[in-house]
């Protein structure tokens, strides 16, 4: 199996992306103006041009020197843990390669286009706000696109080789069949309304609002945009919203709730007032009916052995390889340890 460069080279990546996306949102609320530690002199009072050792931060009275941050770098990506992931990767490699597994292009890229999307930003005018911001790291769109391809094609082939080596018992299987196509199923978007402390002028003005919001749903508004809360409200009484598939018999019994299968999609239900707590409102969005094992039972075993593997499973397969392949690991490795 051939795989491509970046696949190996891929040390800093998780670490990398985890950076940029808590780094976007922090660059809009550093200041414009000049650098707070620029000019400023180094312990003992040498310059940073002299000794290569400038300071980056102050905290209190504690001075953070780029020595420092080396020395992190060097422990947190340059030490054991980052050789462990290295090795990880190689073992998965060449496991892929006895098994004849390969990556497939498309599904590589469909899956940076999301994580992309969730970093960045969708719409075009959120992802050139965050390009802008990432900019002035130093960083632009593809530096951020190859680390992602790299941390995406290493966990597909990791999720690959682990599906693989899967062993599906048909009790799993039925479990999932019982919890998906055994009964009708509804996927259903809720809002729930708690009352709280209301007090006598926030009721008449909290239940106006639940009624507009129900009214809006009909309407087809998405769930996102019909959150806002009203003026006089206060932030406490923020809706509380979601979006499940419900089975029948989960709720067989709570009267109250198990309308919403005796709605026709698309159609919401509510405002429904439950005592002690607040409004409710459903949306019905879709509807399931249910399936003979027999016809999806391939289906669900398919569904089980593509879920993404636990920590746990990474762990016994890479245990297991591990008996096969040698792995050593010298001495001399971090010779400043």
């Amino acid at each position: 199996m051939k795989i491509s460069p970046h696949y190996r080279t891929s040390i800093l990546s998780k670490g990398f992306i985890a950076f940029v996306a808590l780094l976007i949102p922090l660059i809009g609320c550093s200041s414009s103006g000049s650098n707070p530690v620029e000019g400023r002199q180094l312990r003992g009072g040498a310059s940073g041009e002299n000794t290569g050792n400038r300071v980056l931060a102050r905290v209190g009275r504690q001075e953070i020197s780029s020595a420092d941050l080396r020395s992190r770098i060097l422990a947190r990506y340059y030490g054991p843990r980052a050789l462990n992931g290295l090795i990880r990767e190689a073992l998965f490699v060449t496991e892929a390669e006895r098994l004849g597994l390969r990556l497939d292009p498309e599904e590589v890229s469909q899956q940076v286009e999301l994580k992309l999307d969730s970093i960045l930003g969708s719409t075009s005018e959120s992802r050139r706000r965050s390009l802008l911001k990432l900019r002035r790291t130093g960083l632009g769109e593809m530096d951020l696109r190859k680390e992602l391809v790299s941390e995406v094609s290493q966990a597909l082939l990791i999720q690959k080789v682990v599906s693989a080596r899967r062993q599906v018992l048909e009790d799993q299987i039925l479990d999932r069949w019982r919890s998906t196509w055994k009964e009708r199923r509804r996927r259903v978007e809720h809002l729930a309304f708690p009352l709280g402390d209301l007090n006598e002028n926030e009721i008449p003005l909290h239940e106006d609002w639940v009624k507009r919001t129900g009214r809006l749903l009909e309407r087809g508004v998405p769930m996102q945009e019909v959150q806002e809360r009203p003026p006089g409200l206060r932030a406490s009484f923020a809706p509380i919203s979601g979006e499940a598939w419900m089975r029948e018999s989960e709720l067989a019994g709570h009267p109250l709730f198990f309308k919403v299968f005796e709605v026709d999609s698309g159609e919401v239900l509510g405002p429904i007032l439950e005592e002690n707590y607040g409004w409710h409102l459903f949306r019905v969005v879709e509807e399931r009916r249910s399936r003979p094992y027999s016809d999806v039972r391939e289906e669900l075993k398919t569904e089980i052995l593509s879920l993404p593997p636990s920590d746990a499973e990474i762990l016994a397969v890479e245990e297991s390889i591990r008996m096969r392949i040698p792995v050593s690991v010298e001495k001399s490795a971090f010779p400043w340890q």
